[in-house]
């Protein structure tokens, strides 16, 4: 929804664009893609614990993949990055075990649905060096330009899993629902030589409940104009205490997309 609201204003604003606006200090740069991931993590109890791949089923899956960057020209002003993902999946399995689920107690066929979003605005500032020429056996080369980035991910992390008994389907299923905010440090960098970027960040903090680690490398390729292809590695995993149950839920593939900086 956020991205409905603000992208037609971003993109207005890039179409009438004086030299001289308040908005001219600010570079726009949108993001859409799909994100690859495989899934894995287990959920622990008194009883025991149960694993996403091995006892459920899960590998594979894909999700869709939103960004919005705004790196802002002013003076002690720093910049915004927002992203979103959102994955769903469902498996059904036969358990070779007896598992506890939230209220549920399992022991033959059951049925899981995963409902998973991450929403992150990151706020950061950036501290650019400028590359120069340099002589290799003769011949010059630019060694391209460098970035660090340092700020504060704050990251919205919402879970929904359900498991049905598929031996009785009467029983309603049980289910475990996991809303967490947390604040996170991010460190990032980029390299850029010539139309190519290179980049790497990553965020990581845990409190008592609960827990985040993300981290990402890639790699953008600038096709024409403002328009960048971008492949990248991407992380992403929480752990956190929700009732009698530990979720430690991760998941980690490649990330296919398109950029475009107005």
């Amino acid at each position: 929804m956020i991205f409905r609201l603000l992208l037609p204003f971003f993109m207005t604003l890039s179409l009438f664009g004086a030299e001289n606006a308040w908005y001219s200090k600010i570079d726009t740069k949108i993001e859409a893609g799909i994100y690859l991931p495989s899934s894995s993590g287990t959920i622990s109890n008194i009883v025991g614990e149960s694993n996403f791949k091995d006892d459920f089923g899960y590998s594979n899956t894909e999700a869709t993949y939103l960004a919005l960057n705004l790196l802002l020209d002013y003076d002690y002003v720093p910049n915004l990055n927002i992203n979103y993902f959102n994955m769903q999946d469902n498996q059904s399995a036969t358990l070779t075990k007896t598992l506890k689920v939230a209220d549920g107690t399992f022991s033959s066929n059951v049925a899981t649905v995963i409902d998973y979003q991450v929403f992150s605005a990151i706020i950061y500032q950036d501290l650019k060096l400028k590359g120069k020429m340099t002589s290799w056996f003769g011949k010059s080369f630019y060694s391209g330009d460098m970035e660090f980035d340092i700020g504060l991910n704050t990251k919205l992390i919402k879970w929904n899993y359900e498991v049905q008994d598929l031996s009785d389907t009467t029983k309603s299923p049980s289910w475990i629902h996991v809303s967490e905010f947390i604040p996170l440090p991010y460190i990032g960098m980029k390299y850029y030589l010539y139309n190519l970027i290179m980049y790497a960040d990553a965020s990581a903090l845990a409190f008592s409940s609960a827990k985040s680690t993300s981290y990402q490398v890639g790699l953008d390729y600038r096709v024409v104009g403002g328009l960048y292809l971008s492949a990248a590695y991407m992380y992403e995993q929480f752990k956190v205490l929700e009732q009698q149950d530990t979720v430690d839920f991760k998941t980690a593939g490649y990330k296919f997309s398109f950029k475009y900086a107005f």
